[in-house]
């Protein structure tokens, strides 16, 4: 079936104004398109006249649609490969070449291997060397090689006046820099950055206060995830940092920690955890850990709990402050410590019978139980957790304390 559009004549108002085509047919008729078929496609010219006219716009119409009128045409650009004069070492064309390397972020390092392909990085993967993450690695590592190849990556320097410097002027400058940062020993300088674990970054920060003795370094993380640190230098004089150890672990109070996805380390924590949860047989089932959650937000965690508790995260703390006060009357504590755990969580509105079970069955297992809270809680939260490992005989079963640089 044919279809014939018949198009209204053009008013006076559209023959004075901007001409525009509504049809193949009607841009056909144009001396601009006529020259530029003759310029793009000397050959087929003529076929515009005569009756092979529509066949010709039937075969450039998706010509038209790509290439668009005024370009220079849809030519393939012209690209020249050379072969190495010199063969780079390893470098074989269509072999892949594999690196390790590793993924620094404010609390945690993922070991990674990167596959290139004529020295051009095409993947990331896990480094299944490493055990605690068997070769696992996040969405953001995986993702991070297409920072390589982002458009909008800079890749030349600009000067004030927004115009391309070549390199020599960068080294200029920060020559000038450093020499005028020399002068007073790199006094009223202070640099901010975030948190990183980057070994490399760490060499550079000790060459730099080597330069600058009078220089601040600080590092600042809004989502706050150094209040742990803070916490157990207040409890114990040395700035520590936890790490747990879900295998060994057979009950498990998380508070607001949603340690199978976000938390540090999530990596090596869901998979120990997991481990820890399969079974084979009945008989297994009665050594299979237990998950206790307290949480404000459904998470991943605490969609794996055996337990959950909702509560808003405002009263985190408090929750926090009523379980341990709990442990604490279980295994003798402090009677001066435990008064003010309660007094700190007076007026809490939470169903009591449950955090009373909690508590009863992780000072059931000593040495097996563990307690953590999320890496952005506030340091009470974190003090509560210290104090309730400590009763529960955690510390150097399920979790150990590594003493971090200040």
């Amino acid at each position: 079936m044919k279809f014939k559009f018949t198009h209204p004549t053009p008013s006076a108002s559209e023959q004075t104004g901007p001409q525009y085509w509504r049809s193949l047919d009607e841009v056909a008729n144009t001396p601009g398109f006529h020259d530029w078929v003759s310029r793009e496609f000397p050959a087929g010219a003529a076929e515009l006249e005569g009756v092979n006219r529509r066949h010709f716009l039937k075969i450039m119409a998706a010509s038209f649609g790509l290439a668009g009128l005024g370009l220079s045409g849809c030519r393939q650009p012209q690209q020249k490969l050379l072969a190495y004069a010199k063969q780079p070492e390893r470098i074989v064309p269509g072999v892949a070449l594999y690196y390790a390397s590793s993924m620094p972020t404010a609390r945690d390092n993922i070991p990674l291997i990167i596959e290139t392909q004529s020295a051009r990085p095409t993947k990331i993967e896990g480094n299944a060397s490493y055990a605690p993450y068997g070769g696992a690695a996040n969405l953001f590592a995986q993702a991070s090689v297409l920072d390589l190849y982002d458009p909008s990556r800079a890749t030349v320097s600009l000067g004030k006046d927004k115009q391309t410097i070549s390199r020599a002027a960068v080294q200029d400058v920060l020559d000038r820099v450093n020499a005028k940062l020399k002068v007073n020993s790199g006094q009223h300088v202070a640099f901010l950055v975030e948190p990183s674990t980057s070994p490399t970054r760490a060499g550079l920060v000790d060459l730099l206060s080597h330069s600058y003795p009078q220089a601040i370094w600080a590092e600042y993380d809004p989502s706050g995830v150094d209040s742990q640190e803070n916490a157990l230098q207040d409890l114990t004089g040395k700035r520590l940092r936890p790490l747990y150890d879900f295998s060994k672990s057979k009950r498990i109070l998380a508070l607001d920690a949603n340690f199978v996805q976000s938390e540090p380390g999530a990596l090596g924590y869901s998979r120990a955890f997991s481990k820890a949860r399969k079974v084979d047989s009945a008989q297994d089932a009665a050594s299979m850990s237990r998950l206790y959650v307290v949480e404000s937000d459904f998470t991943i965690t605490g969609g794996m709990a055996d337990h959950r508790l909702r509560a808003a995260s405002s009263h985190i703390p408090a929750v926090a402050a009523l379980i341990a006060a709990t442990i604490l009357e279980q295994t003798s504590g402090d009677p001066s410590l435990i008064t003010e755990l309660r007094k700190s969580a007076q007026g809490l509105n939470v169903n009591e019978a449950w955090l009373r079970e909690c508590a009863k069955d992780l000072v059931a297992h000593p040495g097996e139980s563990l307690v953590m809270a999320g890496s952005d809680q506030p340091a009470a939260v974190h003090a509560a957790v210290y104090l309730m490992n400590q009763a529960l005989g955690a510390q150097g079963q399920t979790v150990r304390y590594i003493a971090i640089k200040p």
